[in-house]
């Protein structure tokens, strides 16, 4: 985003003469076709650290828009960015589900952090991107459903402004949309200021041409108005007013081109007021410049430090790894029964499709990078569900200097703001130390443990447990979460509230909860005594009407036992095939003498299959008729597992819409509150 905030005058709006907009158009060109996006993107960082609050609120605003348009619309979006810059709106709408982002930007240098870690959702990227001095010439004739432009226009004089809105309107299909996030409405144009080599106030109501509606959203955003434009067949210009980007455009009463006059007197005096106060200055000019200036310069020494320590990541690691026994302890491994699969054929993936494919998105989070290890298949399953970016690292290999290094790059290329680590090992350790050389207190670090009291029996939970909480005393960390409730009775270093993981995004088409009775059951668990799982079996597979029972691990079946149906064991699954086998099945259990959040009760969530679960202690989710439908109190009585099994199917058969509703009810409740949690603990 191109954006100012401040509004100084330096010289008045009649210096505008042809030459002179020429010579300043020039500028303004030359400044953003020299500018590197990396450099820009950190002065957009510095001003979100400073307070800004405009840039999030666009975020969320644009989101809304073409999530609406979407649905109604019915099929993926078609959506071009008009000055796409280093991809700050790329890296939430183009992962956005049933949206096809592509961008347009003229200067390359601002384009590269996009073009070399393109988000998720943005590929092929040359059929997606697109640079050149002319945006219709460099989409090669394509058009969209929907062009916008996000504090573009302003950086472009008067005389520019005709032939731009004719050109965008041309990308714009029968029917799309043209959105405009700009300056707040003024009744004519105006010279702002000289930030980036110059601002324009731009009359966009005058500007409509003929044969487009004018949909005015003011007080939308507090720093920038929003303009829907969208063609009509009257071939007149009609205004109407936006009162929200969530609901259908009201075309019941059209406004006056007199009285949007009216409503942008308020930006004109602020204008007038400011330009008296750098007049009577008498800097207007020098000063913005200066100004501009001392915050570049402070960005690029930013740079310049991260890359030096950058350098010296190889002594970094050398020194690490030789340090005292004492200073550097870290746990021992875990036990093998952790891992499911401990083949990993590279130290280190980035945003895998095994971490993406199923992400949530959320304009809020998308500066947070996941750090999680590649082995550990239920932590990397709910790693992959949240919204973020993803760095998988192994835990059974030493990490190079040159791992460390593309980790390093990595979170400087994406422009992290938060590191979340889902887990901890002495790999994870070792970057936690090299970030937090490298990007000082820039980025903020925080880990998520995934264990619970109960298995503090195992010497590498207590020691892992107990580490965590020296690393946030000592102050490389800057928070740690649990996944059980209430943790922070045993501290108050931990983050209070309980960390929330996520189902996984699945479309509607993949959810089964209104389809007929398979008449299966799967049971997920492995085979032994704190995951209950003959109890699981045992009540599954002898339930009247149940013909098959899947398992995962290896089951000896005796004839003495009264089983009606067959036990099948399927063994290790990948994620689509589990996420294939819970659509062939009517129920999940996963009722265990100790759980946290079960991944396989959220994964058979987001299918419309329930999963039959012991107490989680979820606080008001708790309260949700779901949820007092699938928990069971007694985890080792047969009898309540079987009744709660029975209820489970006896409802999807007897009312399958009462039951998909309280599904998708809860499922909404549970995302709400999960990324709340998670913007308060990445983002407090």
């Amino acid at each position: 985003m191109r954006d100012d905030t401040q509004l100084q005058i330096a010289k008045s709006p009649e210096a505008s003469a042809p030459s002179q907009a020429q010579a300043d158009e020039a500028e303004s060109s030359r400044y953003w076709k020299a500018t590197s996006g990396y450099t820009y993107r950190e002065m957009v960082r510095m001003r979100q650290d400073a307070g800004n609050q405009g840039y999030a609120q666009q975020e969320a605003l644009l989101t809304t828009l073409m999530k609406r348009e979407q649905r109604a619309l019915g099929r993926p979006l078609e959506v071009l960015e008009f000055g796409c810059g280093f991809g700050r709106h790329a890296s939430y709408l183009a992962s956005t589900e049933g949206i096809r982002y592509h961008g347009y930007d003229f200067s390359e240098p601002m384009m590269e952090p996009l073009r070399q870690a393109p988000p998720v959702g943005l590929g092929p990227v040359e059929e997606r991107l697109f640079c050149g001095p002319d945006a219709l010439t460099a989409v090669g004739g394509r058009t969209f459903d929907v062009v916008f432009t996000v504090s573009v226009l302003i950086h472009n004089p008067p005389e520019r402004l005709p032939g731009l809105l004719e050109s965008l309107g041309k990308l714009v299909r029968p029917g799309g949309l043209l959105c405009l996030v700009e300056n707040q409405l003024v009744p004519f144009g105006v010279w702002e200021n000289a930030w980036h080599q110059g601002c324009w106030l731009h009359p966009y109501a005058e500007l409509t041409p003929a044969g487009w509606d004018l949909h005015h959203g003011g007080g939308l955003l507090a720093t920038h108005d929003v303009y829907v434009l969208k063609r009509n067949t009257s071939q007149t210009r009609r205004f109407f007013q936006l009162q929200s980007v969530e609901q259908p455009r009201d075309e019941r009463q059209a406004l006056t081109l007199e009285s949007l006059h009216v409503q942008s007197l308020p930006r004109l005096r602020a204008w007038t007021e400011h330009a008296g106060e750098v007049l009577r200055a008498g800097d207007g000019l020098q000063g913005m410049r200066v100004s501009e200036l001392s915050e570049r310069l402070s960005v690029e020494l930013k740079r310049s430090e991260r890359r030096q320590r950058l350098l010296s990541l190889s002594d970094e690691l050398v020194h690490l790894r030789a340090a005292p026994p004492e200073a550097a302890r870290t746990p021992a491994a875990p036990p093998a029964s952790r891992y499911a699969n401990d083949t990993v054929a590279e130290n280190v993936v980035v945003d895998a499709p095994l971490d993406t494919t199923w992400a949530h998105v959320d304009p809020r989070l998308s500066r947070v990078v996941h750090i999680f290890h590649q082995e550990w298949y239920g932590i990397r399953a709910a790693s992959g569900y949240a919204p973020g970016h993803k760095i998988g690292i192994t835990a059974n290999r030493t990490l190079t200097a040159t791992d460390h290094r593309r980790i390093v790059e990595t979170c400087e290329t994406l422009g992290a703001r938060s590191i979340i680590f889902q887990g901890f090992s002495p790999n994870a350790l070792e970057v936690m130390h090299m970030l937090r050389r490298v990007f000082g207190s820039a980025i903020r670090l925080c880990c998520v443990w995934h264990g619970s009291t109960a298995q503090f029996h195992f010497d590498f939970e207590l020691e892992t447990f107990s580490r965590l909480l020296t690393l946030r005393e000592q102050g490389l960390l800057d928070a740690v979460a649990c996944v059980k409730p209430e943790m922070h009775l045993m501290s108050p270093l931990l983050f209070q509230k309980v960390l929330l993981n996520l189902p996984p995004r699945i479309a509607r088409e993949d959810q089964r909860h209104r389809a007929p009775l398979t008449r299966a059951a799967f049971v997920p668990t492995p085979n032994n005594w704190w995951k209950n799982f003959y109890s699981n079996v045992f009540v599954a597979a002898s339930l009247p009407g149940m013909e098959r029972v899947f398992v995962t691990s290896p089951f000896t079946a005796r004839q003495e036992l009264p089983l009606r149906a067959s036990v099948i064991n399927v063994g290790h699954l990948n994620r689509s095939e589990l996420f294939n086998l819970i659509r062939e099945t009517d129920v999940v259990l996963n009722v265990t003498l100790a759980e946290c959040q079960p991944m396989t009760a959220l994964e058979g969530l987001a299918h419309g299959v329930a999963c039959l679960t012991g107490p989680l202690t979820l606080g008001t989710l708790d309260e949700h008729p779901f949820q007092r439908l699938v928990q069971i109190a007694g985890t080792g009585s047969l009898g309540q597992i079987r009744s709660a099994l029975e209820r489970v199917v006896g409802l999807r058969e007897r009312s399958p819409e009462e039951y998909a509703q309280m599904l998708e009810d809860y499922t909404q409740m549970l995302c709400d509150q999960a990324i709340n949690h998670y913007l308060e603990f990445a983002q407090p």
